[in-house]
């Protein structure tokens, strides 16, 4: 099974990379009884990835009846049904899923799950419903991304209407977008890059959090067209870069949207090598990822493996590993992060030149 497929899956237990929760629970689980959804999840994924779909609608099904106002676990039993070729039910929950507030559009358009029913007479009724709900989540969230625009950061002496490099920093679990104009200011002015920090619009302590990648994917969206009103950027040089959640988060759109980053800088974030597995990188124009990690932080096997998965996957990668670091940013934060940037920026033609190279366009 391809990993992409399994992207669905990220919106239950991300939460659970930082938490160093890391094992399958094999599928013969299922008849223990257990009643906690996390575990249910994990027999859910290596049924999955087994390719067994009846394990699967069971445990699924199961999931549904404990988290009933969780629209994606619909979502998943329409993709296990569609695999083993149940058309009639995979719409149906489809529907359902849609009827809970399903709003994956982006999800729903690209997963190779549903192509066996794309063309099934109901189809067509259950995606028009998850766009609604798409335009209704994305104007909530522009609300409130307008109400605390992200904070820009712009390199001494920039001329705005000249394209920089641009560096996207997101924050932690619990942060917010004014705790990193310090940490991330110096590294990029070396660089001559804009520097643009948004903040996740959900409250979590006294700060923020990212509610899942979906949700932030919209708010980069909204960044980048937001940015792009106020200074002009090099479109070949944006990089993504996060710290523990936001880490995380960078690495899952960096996989997701390759199309956007010439580099990602992953800090800390958690990794689940058997849902946040990468596809294998495109031939040309996938960005280069440097993993940061202290050498003391919970995460930081998880981060190592990470790091060899994505460089089995063909992504030029560089782990760099910061002894006698917790989890915190490194200590000589200039210098460490002004390596990484380069690292992210440097060595490879323009993504506008590789894609035309691919095609064969002049």
């Amino acid at each position: 099974m391809r990993a992409r497929s399994l992207a669905k899956c990220m919106t239950w237990i991300w939460t659970l990379a930082f938490s160093g929760l890391a094992t399958v629970t094999p599928v013969v689980a299922t008849a223990s009884g257990g009643d906690d959804p996390a575990d249910l999840v994990r027999v859910f994924t290596a049924a999955y990835r087994a390719g067994d779909w009846q394990a699967a609608a069971t445990v699924g099904l199961r999931i549904v009846s404990l988290e009933p106002d969780r629209p994606v676990h619909r979502y998943n039993l329409a993709c296990v049904y569609a695999r083993a070729g149940s058309a009639d039910e995979a719409v149906s929950w489809l529907g359902q899923a849609a009827a809970g507030g399903f709003w994956q559009s982006g999800l729903l358009a690209r997963d190779p799950d549903l192509d066996g029913v794309r063309s099934h007479p109901g189809f067509a009724a259950a995606a028009a419903a998850v766009d609604r709900n798409h335009a209704t989540i994305r104007e909530v969230v522009a609300e409130r991304f307008t109400a605390a625009p992200p904070l820009l950061v712009a390199p001494t002496g920039n001329d705005a209407t000249r394209p920089a490099p641009l560096v996207v920093a997101l924050h932690g679990y619990g942060g917010r977008a004014d705790d990193y104009p310090m940490l991330w200011r110096g590294a990029a002015a070396r660089a001559g890059a804009v520097l643009v920090i948004p903040q996740g619009v959900r409250r979590a302590g006294s700060g923020y959090s990212w509610q899942d990648p979906d949700e932030a994917e919209l708010i980069l969206e909204l960044t980048l067209e937001w940015t792009r009103r106020q200074v002009a950027i090099d479109e070949d040089r944006i990089v993504l870069t996060g710290f523990s959640q936001g880490g995380f988060i960078a690495m899952a759109l960096g996989v997701r949207r390759p199309e956007l980053f010439a580099g990602v800088i992953p800090m800390a974030g958690g990794y689940l090598p058997q849902i946040d597995a990468p596809p294998a990188a495109a031939a040309t124009g996938a960005p280069r990822f440097y993993f940061m990690v202290g050498s003391l932080d919970g995460v930081a096997l998880a981060v190592r493996q990470a790091a060899e998965d994505f460089a089995t996957a063909g992504y030029q990668v560089r782990l760099r590993v910061l002894p006698g670091t917790g989890h915190s940013f490194p200590r000589d934060t200039v210098r460490e992060l002004s390596k990484a940037l380069r690292f992210a920026l440097g060595g490879s033609a323009p993504k506008s030149q590789q894609q035309r190279a691919a095609t064969g366009a002049k």
